[in-house]
This record gives structure tokens, C-alpha cells and sequence, in this order.
């Protein structure tokens, strides 16, 4: 009795698998009663020189465990600048194009949200935001970039959204569609167009810093724009700055520019920023959180050659250190450089800028430049235009070239073979101004390359390749 009942046990559930087989096959050939849209391209990334994995991740509102595996990458140290990364999706299926944005002073999630066509939810789920009532300037949003312009009006205790509609000859459908809720005293009213936010202290009209959180030994640049003439301070870690004018033989005139040079050793953290507008009648003072992130940095051992080991003594470069010190400080009034800068020679970096560095007792200082593996000989040109305030050789750095470029910024050329320029002289962006050695405290030839701005030391290629949403630019 077992073995016929097994049987038929078995029969009916091979007719009926036969059926749901045949029921499966009929609804995969049938309309699906979901509209499914084509999948279009994940939001992409560009490696930018500096970037890690976990940066970018926080940058993006991801964690790096994610970019990893999004991304097929074996070994999450081994990103380089120019490589696209793919970044998680966003709200909105991908139908859109997202790009970062980079809060101004007045921006509220909800006023950037909304002509987006997002909710403040949205945005604040898509950026990871904990907190999405405090937006630092210079935090990175992500947004879809199609968005059209917005002017935002703060509603008064009369105002109706049809009153506010028939005042900016506003359809009324319109209006409702970008401001859904009722309007109450206060509250934020869109409408198309341009503008300034009218959420910022007089006389400002905007107010932005270069993109957050930066890096040790990178530069951040703080851009103001005034209602009316105004000059400005930053005051940064006790340290105060004066914002400089363009003048005349830029397209930006009207703006006012500060420049903000982190420390490569400072302990990673949130810090403010003070800026002070004067103008003639009266002064105003906004306080801005600058967050810095540690960045990553190689470790290196060199071993120097017996005849260059008493160039380690502090005693024999006391003199140099004062005097290129010195001359680093320099803050000229007039800009004389150009935007992005180039490279100063044709060849491959062999140290990176901020290297943790040891001569054999312990990693006690670090890299203040950037190294270039070139031949002796090899040409040397002026990354930016400028006027060279030293040419000579010295005990460490060798034959020397300083470079002062205005606005604070100046550069510096080590263990060159040739010196070509004199002090006092004009140089053009792309002029040589000497020739690649081995001078000083070298262990082979090679360029190094510093640059400063307002006395800091900070990464020079952020110079030739980053700061691009600061409006630098002369091209």
C-alpha cells in the first residue's frame, strides 16, 4: 500500500509542477502590469589627486565598503587621480543627472530640495545628512543638476500664494506646484529666475567656500560677494587674512577672495572661520565651520649619501631657513598669476606632497613639496606668471628659485642645475626659469616643488588640477 500511494503521491505533484510550470511560462510572455524604465548609468565620480576611498564615501553620503564592491576594487588604496569611479544611485531612479553642490551661507535643505523636485526627506536620505537643519558652507550636497532657477522670497504675515503669484506675474498653477503647503510668516516662497538668497547678512550677497570636508596641507578658498563696496578679514587658527580685489584685467571684479592654508599637521576636526566685512558705515562679522580631514599620506625612509649626511645638521641650513622663511610671507597686493597653473616640468611623481618622512631616526617631519623623476638638465618652467624674489644657491635646497605670484601665493624650485632667471625679473607662465640637478640635499635628480599661500605650505598640484568650483579660472 506505501509504494502505490508514493506513486501517486509523485504523479500529482509532477502535474502539478507541469501546471505552475506552464502558468509561470504564460505570465512571463504577458504584459507585467509594472511599467519597469531602463536602467540609465550610475552617477559617476572623477579621483581627484589626494582622494581615499573613505573621503569620497563621505563626501557622497556612502561608506567605502560600498564603493568598493560597487566599483569591483581589489584593494581600496589603490584608487588614482583621473580614474572614474561609479557612486551608489540616488533618488529618482536614475533618470536624472546628480552633481555635487556646495552650500553658500543662507542655503536651507528644503529650499534646495524643492525646485530640485525632491522632498527635504529625499535630500536629506540621499546626502546621509544627520542633521539636516545645519548645512555647513561648503558642504557637499548632491542634487540633480537640471534644476532650473529658483529665487526664494520669505513669505510676510499677509502674503497667500496667490498674492505672491499675481505679484511676480506668476501663474497660479505654477506656484502651487513649487510651494505644495500653505504659506505662514517666514516661511520660504519659490519662484523661477535668478537671485541671491535673501537669508544673508547686509552687505553680502553670497558667500562661498571651496568644497568640505579638506584635506591637511590643502587650501581652501573662501569667495564673497557685497552689495555695496566692502573689504574683508578671515581669521583661521589665530591667524588673520586680508581678502584681496581682482582687479581690472580679470572678469570676476566685484568678488572678494580669501585664501585659507590648512596645516599639514593639524589634528583633524571641525574649526571656525571668522570673516569680518567692513564697509563704510558699518561692520559685520560671520563665523563659518571649516571641517578638516587627516587625508593620507605615504611613509618614507631615505638614505643618504656619505658626503650629504652633515647637510642634516639644523645648524648648517639656520641661515636659508630664516631667509626662505622670510620671503615666503609675502602677500602682494596685485594677482599676477593664472588659473589652473601647469606643471613646472614634463615627469612623473616620485614623492607626493605631506610624505611622512625619515633620515634614519624616526618619521619626524614631513614633505613640504612635491618631487618630480627627471634627467639633469631637463627645462624648468614658471607654473603661473610672477616676479622671482630669490635666485641663488643655498646649503639644503641647492640652487634655488623663489617665484612670488601675488595674492600670497609663492612657489619654490630646489636642487636645480642651472639657475636662469634673476631676482626682481617678470616671468610668463610657461617661461623656463632654470634647469633640473641634483644640488643639496638630494639623493638623486629630481625637482622639488613647494608652494605656499600666506606663509602655510600646502599641496602645490590642488594648484594645477583642484579648486576648480572656486571661480579661479583666467582661462
Amino acid at each position: 500500500m506505501i509504494r502505490p500511494f508514493s506513486r501517486c503521491v509523485v504523479m500529482f505533484s509532477s502535474a502539478v509542477g507541469c501546471v505552475l510550470l506552464l502558468l509561470m511560462l504564460f505570465c512571463a510572455g504577458a504584459p507585467s502590469p509594472q511599467v519597469v524604465l531602463a536602467e540609465s548609468p550610475s552617477p559617476t565620480y572623477l579621483v581627484q589627486p589626494g582622494d581615499t576611498l573613505t573621503a569620497i564615501a563621505a563626501r557622497f553620503g556612502t561608506d567605502a565598503l560600498t564603493l568598493q564592491q560597487l566599483n569591483a576594487l581589489q584593494d581600496p588604496r589603490s584608487i588614482y587621480p583621473g580614474q572614474t569611479l561609479l557612486l551608489p544611485a540616488l533618488p529618482g531612479g536614475g533618470m536624472r543627472s546628480w552633481t555635487p553642490y556646495y552650500a553658500a551661507l543662507g542655503d536651507a535643505l528644503d529650499a534646495l530640495a524643492r525646485p530640485a523636485g525632491l522632498t527635504w526627506e529625499e535630500a536629506a536620505r540621499s546626502n546621509r545628512l544627520l542633521n539636516p537643519s545645519l548645512l555647513r558652507v561648503g558642504q557637499t550636497l548632491y542634487l540633480p543638476s537640471a534644476a532650473p532657477a529658483r529665487v526664494i522670497t520669505v513669505a510676510s504675515t499677509d502674503d497667500t500664494r496667490l498674492a505672491l503669484a499675481l505679484r511676480y506675474d506668476l501663474p497660479y498653477g505654477a506656484a502651487l506646484r513649487l510651494n505644495p503647503q500653505p504659506l505662514c510668516a517666514g516661511a520660504l516662497f519659490l519662484r523661477p529666475g535668478g537671485g541671491a538668497s535673501p537669508h544673508l547678512p547686509y552687505p553680502v550677497t553670497a558667500l562661498n567656500m571651496t568644497a568640505q570636508p579638506v584635506a591637511r596641507g590643502q587650501t581652501t578658498v573662501l569667495v564673497l560677494e557685497t552689495a555695496i563696496p566692502a573689504s574683508c578679514t578671515v581669521t583661521f587658527q589665530d591667524a588673520t587674512e586680508s581678502c584681496y580685489t581682482p582687479d581690472d584685467a580679470h572678469a570676476d571684479v566685484g568678488r572678494l577672495y580669501a585664501f585659507i592654508g590648512v596645516l599639514p599637521l593639524l589634528t583633524p576636526g571641525a574649526y571656525d572661520v571668522t570673516v569680518h566685512i567692513q564697509t563704510q558705515d558699518r561692520a559685520t562679522d560671520v563665523t563659518l565651520p571649516l571641517v578638516v580631514a587627516s587625508g593620507r599620506y605615504d611613509y618614507e625612509r631615505l638614505d643618504l649619501p656619505a658626503d650629504r649626511q652633515s647637510l642634516l645638521d639644523p645648524a648648517l641650513s639656520q641661515h636659508e631657513r630664516v631667509k626662505v622663511a622670510s620671503l615666503r610671507q609675502l602677500r602682494s597686493a596685485e594677482r599676477l598669476w593664472e588659473f589652473p597653473f601647469r606643471y613646472p616640468v614634463q615627469g612623473a611623481v616620485t614623492s607626493y606632497y605631506g610624505s611622512r618622512r625619515s633620515y634614519g631616526y624616526g618619521f619626524g617631519s614631513y614633505h613640504e613639496g612635491t618631487d618630480f623623476r627627471v634627467e639633469i638638465g631637463d627645462p624648468v618652467y614658471a607654473p603661473a606668471s610672477g616676479v622671482v624674489i630669490l635666485a641663488e644657491p643655498l646649503v639644503v635646497r641647492g640652487r634655488a628659485i623663489l617665484i612670488d605670484h601675488g595674492w600670497g601665493i609663492v612657489t619654490g624650485y630646489w636642487h636645480l642645475s642651472r639657475i636662469d632667471v634673476a631676482v626682481g625679473q617678470s616671468v610668463a607662465q610657461g617661461e623656463i626659469i632654470g634647469a633640473v640637478g641634483n644640488t643639496g640635499l638630494s639623493t638623486g635628480p629630481h625637482l622639488h616643488w613647494e608652494l605656499w599661500v600666506n606663509g602655510v605650505s600646502v599641496s602645490p598640484l590642488q594648484w594645477v588640477h583642484g579648486l576648480a568650483e572656486a571661480g579661479l579660472s583666467t582661462d
